[in-house]
């Protein structure tokens, strides 16, 4: 019997997670009862954290995707983060080792949305530099 790593079997899930443990089973060459236990195995090991859907946000009406660089002096992170957190336009955001302190992935509506988001931003006590770019294609 072939050996099937986790990883292939994650990236098979991270395709689609709504497939059957039987229609992955067609897949390896293990049966859906290995593949229910391994699954079962990886979400108790916390490999996997949930089960998510991809959304076309511009059928919602975001029509732009925009990363945003940002800095902050260092006893304002805790605070600014806690303020964005919440707000809809952001998605992700990530501490990074980058050109910026954190980067945050957001959906707009228009360039009008972006441009009072950017301002409000920066308006945020703390906040030293944003460095927006828009997304012009996702290629993968």
């Amino acid at each position: 019997m072939a050996i099937v790593s986790d990883e292939e079997l994650l990236f098979e899930l991270a395709q689609d997670s709504r497939r059957s443990f039987r229609e992955l089973a067609k897949e390896f060459p293990i049966s859906d009862t290995a593949i229910r236990k391994r699954v079962n195995r990886l979400t108790k090991e916390g490999v996997i954290k949930r089960y998510t859907i991809e959304i076309d946000h511009r059928k919602l009406g975001y029509e732009l995707t925009s990363f945003i660089g940002f800095d902050t002096e260092a006893n304002a992170y805790t605070s600014i983060l806690d303020t964005i957190k919440d707000w809809s336009e952001v998605r992700s955001i990530f501490q990074t080792s980058l050109d910026h302190d954190f980067l945050m992935e957001c959906w707009f509506k228009s360039n009008d949305e972006l441009t009072i988001f950017i301002k409000r931003l920066e308006n945020l006590p703390g906040v030293t530099h944003v460095c927006p770019a828009t997304v012009i294609q996702r290629l993968k």
